[in-house]
């Protein structure tokens, strides 16, 4: 299955820093979501979307197609890519530090299960439920389900410091580290 990384945000949240290539627990973002792609993608290829100015932070990750979004805004960009890499298609966001395979694989073997041309993984906490930036994109059609997984740690983003702060003490925290795997 093709796998399309969208990695075109502006980090406003955060300063303006480039999110995909912060380093979170010694890892480049982009690099941990790129080795999930890789294992969900098998022989099937990987692209990240980001703005052209941001394709040499890519240099030296293998097997990875770069597509130069207009970096407008989101829906833009994956508009724009997924006319570029056509359906089906896996969308995952570029600023998951502790997303793995296993996690989207089970969201995956769910997405089976439903219909419509865009199957979203929602993550549901205490305060209800937000779109993940994981979705299945079988056509681009407007017929749409949801799967919904409660919060834990692997499907956490970093949008906000207080993200950032969170994920910094959960990598300090070898007990919370060692239960993600």
């Amino acid at each position: 299955m093709k796998v399309l990384i969208m990695a075109g945000g502006k980090g406003s949240r955060l300063g303006g820093v480039k999110k995909p290539f912060l380093r979170i627990c010694g890892r480049r973002l982009i690099d941990v979501v790129v080795e999930v792609a890789k294992d969900i993608a098998k022989d099937d290829k990987v692209y990240v979307c980001l703005p052209g100015e941001d394709t040499p932070y890519l240099s030296g990750l293998e097997d990875v197609n770069s597509i130069e979004c207009p970096g407008k805004n989101y829906v833009e960009d994956l508009v724009y890519a997924l006319e570029r890499v056509g359906t089906p298609v896996l969308v995952l966001p570029a600023d998951m530090p502790f997303l793995t395979a296993d996690i989207v694989k089970e969201f995956l073997q769910k997405a089976q299960d439903l219909e419509g041309d865009v199957v979203t993984l929602m993550v549901c906490g205490k305060d209800g439920c937000r779109e993940s930036g994981i979705s299945l994109f079988r056509g681009l059609g407007g017929s749409w389900s949801n799967v919904y997984f409660d919060e834990v740690p692997q499907l956490r983003d970093v949008d906000t410091y207080e993200d950032l702060k969170w994920v910094e003490e959960v990598c300090g925290s070898t007990a919370v580290i060692g239960r993600l795997n």
